[in-house]
């Protein structure tokens, strides 16, 4: 799995969780945040804010993150893209790592 692959599995899975779980999906906008380029060009019209680029955006990420290891769980490549991903100093980076020091303090 090469690092773009990583990054997308981990959007794509950070978006299905913000959708399942809110009814919010990401905006074009927050998932080239999270991949780190502009890689995503849906040409969907924006008709209001992403509620996800408010305050403090890698926090929420990780919330989501967090819910797509659960809905994940069974799928080691998900797990995969996060190690190959998360000494990264990137925006996806850090949110891995956040969830995983909330785990580590949680457990």
């Amino acid at each position: 799995m090469t690092a773009d692959e990583a990054r997308k599995m981990l959007v794509d899975g950070i978006n299905y969780a913000a959708y399942k779980e809110s009814d919010s999906s990401l905006h074009d906008a927050d998932k080239n945040r999270l991949f780190g380029s502009q890689h995503y060009r849906s040409g969907r019209a924006v008709v209001k804010p992403s509620p996800w680029a408010e305050g403090d955006f890698e926090e929420k990420m990780a919330v989501l993150l967090r819910w797509a290891n659960t809905l994940n769980s069974s799928d080691p490549a998900f797990a995969q893209a996060q190690s190959l991903l998360e000494a990264e100093d990137s925006v996806i980076g850090r949110v891995i790592r956040r969830v995983k020091l909330n785990e580590r303090n949680e457990g």
